[in-house]
């Protein structure tokens, strides 16, 4: 038995897609030609084994999925990881047996390229942790562990829907005379957005979606992105986007210095929660209600940002479906 492991042209033969989930296969679908030097980039392995010399007897046995990203190493400087987006088996007993030989081929192909080194994120818990733990364990080098994000997913609005209530009235309690208005995304008046992405990298502050940033893979819902406005100015937003045609994404949620505690991003949070998902006519989902006119959103925390993570922690964990904590594990070269 003989095992080959090769890099895959994009998008994705129908032979090896059924190793990816409808989200990756749709991400893949138009991603742009790899490009070694390029942030974002998308990089697929295959592996598969061939028992004999004809070409029959082949058999797929797993895939690889890795994006171009840079992160900071040790002396501040942003460098490009290879960020492994997942790794899938056709079993259990086939990952024991070729994931180490998967990753340790990928590793190779990170440093033959001059990247600093290849990132690995997984859940805290599960068989995927699991799995990327002994992989880990099994590699060479070292491998040095990282606090991740926590990804929280909501759909039960019986449990959301008071929640949401709550939090409306506290925004209205924090409002009080703060100057400040919601406005829906528009992306048309450019100059206004170039203005503001320029003023926010010369003075270290959030930046808004750029659509000539090549290292975005998503794109704002029109609908469901909301701009926080002072006198005109943009003071913040609240950047949304689908992840499936049934979870939407809360995505760069940013307000300016100072106005943290005047209501605004609960309020931009609140206003997209109610018009995205609590509208009539409710429905069911096996006998649950759900929102409507998208059944579930998700939300991305960082622990770093203590304050927002605290928000979260006490207000959304109680009545979430899913709290998954992620681990980052780093291998630099």
């Amino acid at each position: 038995m003989n095992v080959f492991i090769e890099r895959l042209d994009l998008p994705i033969a129908e032979e090896w897609s059924r190793f990816l989930s409808p989200l990756q296969r749709s991400c893949l679908i138009d991603a742009p030609i790899a490009d070694p030097n390029k942030e974002a980039s998308f990089f697929v392995w295959g592996v598969q084994i061939h028992k004999k010399s004809t070409k029959s007897d082949e058999v797929k046995c797993g895939v690889l999925v890795g994006k171009l990203i840079k992160s900071l190493v040790d002396d501040g400087e942003l460098s490009l990881f290879l960020s492994v987006v997942s790794i899938v088996f056709a079993a259990p007993k086939v990952a024991s047996l070729l994931g180490p030989l998967l990753v340790q081929h990928v590793m190779e192909f990170a440093s033959d390229q001059g990247w600093s080194g290849v990132h690995i994120g997984c859940p805290q818990n599960g068989q995927y942790g699991d799995f990327v733990r002994k992989l880990i364990a099994s590699s060479d080098g070292s491998w040095f562990k990282k606090p991740g994000k926590v990804v929280v997913r909501l759909s039960n609005i019986q449990r959301v829907g008071p929640l949401l209530l709550r939090l409306e009235k506290a925004v209205e309690r924090k409002k009080g005379s703060a100057q400040w208005e919601i406005e829906p995304y528009d992306p048309s008046n450019m100059q206004l957005w170039k203005d503001r992405i320029a003023f926010s990298k010369a003075h270290q502050l959030g930046v808004p979606w750029d659509p000539d940033d090549d290292s975005y893979d998503w794109e704002p819902s029109l609908v469901y992105s909301r701009v926080l406005k002072s006198q005109d100015e943009i003071i913040g937003w609240l950047m949304c986007h689908f992840l499936s045609d049934d979870i939407l994404r809360y995505g760069k949620l940013w307000v300016d210095p100072g106005w943290e505690q005047s209501g605004a991003p609960l309020a931009m949070l609140c206003d997209v929660m109610r018009s995205a998902h609590f509208q009539v006519p409710s429905a069911t989902k096996e006998g649950q209600a759900v929102g409507y006119p998208i059944p579930s959103g998700c939300l991305i925390s960082h622990p770093t940002n203590r304050n927002l993570h605290h928000l979260v922690t006490s207000k959304f964990k109680p009545v979430c479906d899913s709290w998954t904590v992620l681990e980052n594990y780093y291998y630099c070269f």
